[in-house]
């Protein structure tokens, strides 16, 4: 890190003062957990800012797979533990679903969709991120709604399957509002994030040399993957979560 950059970064923290004053003026009381998370938050950014690092400084594909594997762990572990659910039951699912969604997303933007040559870490870093995070994101509503869903309505199930339905259509109505708990916030949310978060995406894409119809094209390409992995995620979750006996 270079004196400047040291120097513009603490000209950047200084912009703290006023969230800090805000709340020492009207919440005291509030000053120290969100400082504790602002701190947390900044390690965890350092530390996958190196991670990532070191991953682009050697660009080898048998790094970036080992790489995603573990992010994906890592994301089937914050999901399970987001959700309250059992490990042994939920924990190799979400994981298979995260694993599933992205990498057939990914690849499908990466091969198919995307205009580049060759799956370098430049590429395939930022899209598995944004996937994976994305469908972390949203398998925690699917699947803490499912299991909320079938643990209070298993009589329903039990209904169901004592009239002769199989198994998978007696759990439809819980896969249905698992589906529709990850769809209806996506649905909802486009329209903010048109206004707040995608501008602000829209504009470090510029600044990073793309081309303004280039990174509308990007952006659109990434909307749709998250979507659909997201989607995927979860039903690739459900139906080994449906394969262990739904426990």
């Amino acid at each position: 890190m270079t004196t400047s950059m040291i120097l513009h970064t603490i000209l950047a923290l200084l912009l703290l003062i006023v969230p800090f004053g805000a709340l020492y003026l009207l919440d005291r009381p509030s000053i120290r957990p969100f400082a504790t998370a602002l701190v947390r938050g900044l390690v965890q950014l350092l530390l996958f800012s190196l991670i990532v690092w070191g991953v682009y400084k050697i660009d080898n594909t048998w790094i970036n797979i080992i790489w995603f594997v573990a992010m994906t762990i890592w994301g089937g572990l914050m999901v399970v533990s987001k959700c309250h659910l059992a490990i042994k039951d939920y924990l190799l699912p979400a994981i298979a679903g995260l694993f599933g969604g992205a990498i057939a997303v990914g690849l499908w933007l990466l091969v198919a969709v995307l205009p580049i040559e060759s799956i370098t870490a430049r590429w395939f870093i930022p899209v598995m991120a944004v996937l994976l995070g994305h469908s972390a994101a949203m398998m925690v509503r699917g699947l803490s709604s499912f299991a909320t869903m079938f643990q209070r309505n298993r009589a329903q199930y039990d209904f169901l399957l004592g009239n002769g339905a199989s198994q998978w259509k007696a759990l439809m109505p819980f896969v249905r509002t698992s589906l529709l708990a990850i769809l209806s916030p996506t649905i909802a949310n486009l329209s903010a994030l048109a206004l707040a978060t995608l501008p602000l995406l829209f504009c470090g894409m510029l600044i990073g040399g793309f081309t303004p119809i280039n990174a509308f094209a990007v952006m659109l390409y990434t909307i749709i993957g998250c979507i659909t992995s997201s989607v995927l995620s979860l039903g690739i979750s459900l139906f080994l979560v449906k394969s262990l006996n739904c426990k």
